[in-house]
């Protein structure tokens, strides 16, 4: 049974420590299990007739559509008035990442996460609060990150890579520090203020490290594999985890939507296991920067690792 318990909310999300602020966050959870669990039906139905591995990855192809789909819808039908999920932005969830616009976001700068931090624009930094769900986990993934980048000071690119179909190997999402990170960081400025936002608090210069998103041919193999991945007949359960757990990590290299792919990809990815693992999977929190900061080995034994524990404590219980 597809529960609100595959969806731990992702901790960024968590930046106050107010209870029933928190609580409303969570609430987004139940509309992600409903939606999986009407995902896995379709997929259910559609598979029975898929009898190859192209057909069954047009099956999939099409449930991840109909994940885009509902990320879209939801953000249409938001309460909230305003904010970077409110109906105002719901186009940002169909508009299609491009190499003329991809996916940036900064990792850092944890101290603007803490309940309460107050700008000082004459030091242009964020002081005082406490920690938060939030804080903490920003400061995780900024180490993470940070340990990703060689010794060399002039390397300021690291590209997540990737297995596809045939043993090609491509690149997917990239870190940046350095002058790549600062043309980043100068990028989302302009686009900020193009659409008429507040670019004061933007930092441009500095220690910054940003996530980009891979360009567009590689992005499209990417998804592809990972398609096919969940397809393939797979001989033994641990070989279908295994696929499961790999497509997981290329889905994230492979954003598709500028805004919602997280919880897109984690909707269908709990819809799809459902059909490939022994129970419905689970996550861990903040998934998609785990895929951003790891190697792909590194992931893929994360996630392996926390369906085991899950099947593991079940079958005590059980």
């Amino acid at each position: 049974m597809i529960t609100t318990d595959c969806f731990p909310v992702p901790a960024l999300l968590l930046r106050t420590n107010d209870p029933a602020a928190q609580r409303t966050i969570r609430d987004f959870v139940g509309q992600q299990a409903e939606t999986a669990r009407s995902l896995s039906r379709a997929l259910s139905v559609a598979l029975r007739s898929a009898h190859d591995t192209r057909a069954r990855g047009a099956v999939f192809t099409t449930a991840f559509e109909a994940a885009e789909d509902w990320r879209h819808r939801a953000a249409l039908a938001s309460p909230h008035s305003a904010g970077r999920y409110s109906p105002r932005w719901a186009d940002r969830f169909r508009t299609s990442v491009t190499d003329d616009n991809p996916n940036l976001f900064r990792i850092g700068d944890h101290a603007r996460f803490r309940d309460g931090a107050v700008w000082e624009p004459a030091t242009r930094t964020y002081q005082g609060g406490t920690e938060t769900p939030a804080s903490r986990t920003m400061r995780q993934f900024e180490a993470l990150a940070a340990a990703r980048f060689p010794l060399s000071p002039s390397a300021d690119v690291v590209c997540n890579r990737v297995a596809l179909s045939g043993g090609h190997v491509a690149g997917g999402t990239r870190l940046l520090r350095g002058s790549a990170a600062r043309r980043a960081a100068a990028e989302m400025a302009a686009r900020i203020s193009a659409r008429g936002g507040d670019v004061s608090r933007i930092a441009t210069s500095g220690h910054l490290i940003y996530i980009s998103s891979a360009p567009e041919a590689a992005r499209r193999a990417i998804f592809q594999t990972a398609m096919t991945l969940l397809a393939l007949e797979h001989a033994t359960p641990a070989d279908a985890l295994t696929a499961w757990s790999q497509a997981a990590y290329l889905l994230y290299q492979a954003p598709r939507k500028k805004r919602g792919a997280d919880a897109t990809i984690r909707t269908f990815l709990v819809a799809s296991g459902t059909h490939l693992l022994p129970r419905p999977p689970v996550f861990l929190h903040d998934i998609d920067l785990r895929a951003y900061t790891q190697t792909y080995d590194s992931f893929v034994t994360e996630l392996r690792a926390a369906q085991n524990i899950a099947e593991t404590t079940a079958g005590r219980h059980a």
